[in-house]
């Protein structure tokens, strides 16, 4: 509780009682409590935490985005997300992807990325619209993982497999 206290004097400015207003704020601190609570997640999130305005516009990015992109924060703010297209997606690519989310659907799916040094890398990322109270869409929020040790075992593994492959089909040739 907060209270205000304010004293009532007689003629003379002796203080001869005292009144106030008493303000119940816990259901703001705890509103507050709630806030500082999804700041330090998003803030520390193992994820990549993106989030844009209607047009695309970056308007957050946490640090896993910059550790991820070595791209900071000040870089990115005000810009479109297209500053890490690789160039290997089609037009039709981020035009479903862009259909999805602009009708509150949402997207799924893999992207080839570029980071600030050119190098590529791999990302899973899940978009989904942020709608006000009255279920109107206000931004867009991207939350994504670094997926590109994965697709590198997943390559290893593939062309393990076709040398395995070709091997045994020489052997068997040989055995004929």
């Amino acid at each position: 509780n907060d209270n205000v206290l304010y004293p009532v004097t007689d003629e003379q400015g002796k203080v001869v009682a005292v009144t106030g207003l008493a303000y119940n704020i816990s259901k703001r601190k705890r509103s507050e409590e709630q806030i500082r609570k999804l700041v330090s997640a998003v803030e520390q999130s193992p994820s990549i935490i993106l989030i844009t305005d209607l047009h695309g516009t970056i308007e957050y990015v946490n640090p896993k985005f910059a550790q991820i992109t070595q791209y900071s924060a000040e870089e990115v703010i005000g810009k479109n997300p297209r500053i890490l297209q690789s160039g290997e997606h089609s037009v039709e690519f981020y035009q479903a992807l862009w259909e999805a989310i602009r009708s509150g659907k949402g997207w799924r799916g893999e992207f080839l990325n570029r980071k600030k040094d050119g190098e590529v890398y791999w990302e899973f990322a899940s978009i989904s619209s942020v709608k006000d109270a009255e279920g109107k869409i206000t931004h867009f929020l991207k939350v994504a993982e670094d997926i590109t040790e994965r697709k590198r075992a997943e390559e290893a593994l593939r062309e393990s497999r076709e040398r395995l492959l070709r091997a045994q089909c020489v052997a068997r040739m040989g055995f004929l």
